[in-house]
């Protein structure tokens, strides 16, 4: 009975791997069909420029962390930041520069998370520039059949940065709000979330 029994658990040990990897590779290959199209939706609205379209693809509890400190919780919030930094009067950012770079990506099923460099850049409305290498994480998750942005963080060295060094609390503000919004968490989300190439896990 214990040579029966040994045998049994010895058959279950090599076979219940076997029956789960299909269903794996599925979820998988659904996972990947339903991230591509989010990054699809993303690429779309920020190449028009639309922030309507944009934020349907933010779970309706985000949380936001900028490089300044401010914290945005939820659509509201984040539309409010996007209006007082990059559409206000006083905006003082011309241009930002980002070619992003995904170091490690993990999936878990039904949410996924990856983490990486931005490798950043500023450019004002003087024509000066402030290079960041801002380093970030972020965070998407399935709410009922869609997939959506419910946490982007992103910060830099606090001892090795340009903006100090620029003389101004007030730029400090300024770069570290409008400029992270507008290019690195639109250019991010919309084109490297799940970057083409393989991940490093």
């Amino acid at each position: 009975m214990k040579k029966l029994f040994a045998l049994l658990l010895l058959t279950l040990t090599f076979t219940l791997p076997a029956w789960s990897e299909p269903e794996a590779s599925k979820n998988d290959a659904e996972a990947t069909a339903a991230i591509a199209k989010l990054r699809e939706g993303l690429v779309t609205s920020f190449k028009k420029g639309d922030i309507d379209s944009l934020l349907t693809y933010l779970d309706p509890q985000v949380v936001v962390t900028w490089q300044n400190g401010e914290v945005c919780k939820g659509p509201a919030e984040v539309r409010a930041f996007y209006d007082r930094m990059m559409t206000g009067p006083k905006r003082m950012v011309r241009e930002i520069q980002s070619n992003p770079e995904v170091i490690g990506r993990h999936v878990y099923g039904d949410w996924a998370v990856s983490w990486g460099n931005l490798h950043d850049q500023f450019v004002l409305s003087s024509g000066a520039e402030l290079p960041f290498n801002s380093v970030f994480t972020a965070t998407i998750a399935k709410r009922g059949d869609r997939w959506l942005v419910v946490a982007f963080h992103a910060s830099v060295n606090a001892f090795d940065n340009p903006v100090p060094n620029a003389g101004s609390q007030r730029l400090a503000e300024w770069v570290g709000a409008a400029g992270l919004f507008g290019g690195i968490f639109f250019g991010f989300m919309a084109r490297r979330i799940f970057p083409p190439k393989e991940p490093i896990l």
